[in-house]
């Protein structure tokens, strides 16, 4: 069969040393997945930059989504961690195949996104707040298959030490070294003296979660639940989890909030999951200078992807970590 590759994911994995050689297997993997566990597939989803994904039908006629997975390390664990939530929070898992890549999702309609819905901030926050309480209400022994988040945050912390070294020189704008530094301290220090372990998510963005309409009340309102998609899992401190979250509400990509508004987001999502504000506040520090310089290592200064936007954002998550006592 031939399939049709979307142009954001071509280009997402196209310069990777595999990416031409996993484009032109795609065609085999859609077929090997379609004859495998009997589907139609449809044509494919835009969205995604790491995996093909398009609906399918099964042979009983349910509904579901075929995903074949660029090979990554934040995929590896997926499947694993969406047999351990048990559609807690997540997306029901029916089929795997590790070799391929290649999962079949339960579909969710009408599967639009928390970010498609452009909720009040509250009610945002809400959705995302009570999928990490159902996660994190599943307990997963820390160890294989997942990554430990004191091993993923000190990768992290070695690159991002390397790249301010190597990358900040060059940048066409002023970047403040001394908070980069500040944010490698917090990748090495803040994995370990959690309180709170469990399976965080990995990369929770409105993006990430989808509606699913489970029916209608006696009165025909809309009956909804969100579920999250794209695990990235880690085993580790769950303030891990809401950086996107929080930071990604409303115009985030061309306005940078004052730290107050993010503390009082913070707080919200803190009450509702029982984790630490000022430890939030404190990983979304650290995450949006890794973020930015990982940005800037890709010759990504400005734009859409650009180092900038995480790093004025980092600049507001420092004084909302310090409104916040962190």
């Amino acid at each position: 069969m031939s399939i049709v590759v979307p142009a954001g994911l071509r280009q997402s994995v196209v310069d990777d040393d595999q990416g031409a050689t996993w484009l032109a297997s795609l065609d085999l993997l859609v077929a090997r997945a379609a004859q495998r566990w009997g589907l139609v597939v449809g044509d494919p989803f835009e969205s995604g930059m790491a995996a093909w994904t398009a609906p399918a039908t099964t042979a009983d006629g349910i509904d579901v989504v075929l995903k074949v997975s660029f090979p990554h390390l934040e995929a590896r664990d997926e499947a694993a961690a969406l047999v351990a939530w048990n559609g807690s929070g997540a997306v029901e898992l029916l089929r795997a195949d590790p070799e391929d890549q290649a999962l079949l999702l339960r579909r969710l309609r009408p599967g639009s996104s928390l970010r498609d819905e452009a909720l009040p901030i509250g009610d945002h926050l809400a959705v995302g707040a009570g999928i990490m309480r159902r996660m994190a209400s599943v307990a997963v022994p820390n160890g294989e298959p997942f990554q430990d988040l004191v091993d993923v945050a000190e990768g992290l912390a070695a690159a991002t030490e390397e790249r301010i070294v190597r990358t900040v020189p060059l940048a066409p704008y002023a970047v403040d070294v001394g908070l980069c530094r500040h944010a490698v301290d917090l990748l090495r220090t803040l994995p370990g003296d959690a309180s709170r372990l469990g399976l965080a998510h990995g990369d929770l963005n409105p993006g990430n979660i989808l509606c699913h309409r489970r029916g209608t009340s006696v009165a025909g309102a809309a009956i909804d639940d969100w579920l999250a998609i794209d695990p990235k899992p880690v085993h580790g401190d769950l303030a891990w989890d809401p950086w996107p979250l929080i930071t990604q509400v409303g115009d985030w990509l061309t306005v940078v909030p004052a730290a107050i508004d993010l503390a009082y987001r913070t707080r919200l999502v803190a009450a509702a999951t029982d984790l630490d504000p000022a430890r939030i506040a404190s990983w979304c520090t650290a995450r949006s200078v890794a973020s930015g310089l990982w940005a800037a290592d890709r010759g990504w200064w400005t734009g859409f992807r650009g180092a900038d936007g995480d790093l004025d954002r980092a600049v507001a998550w420092a004084a909302a970590a310090d409104l916040l006592g962190g």
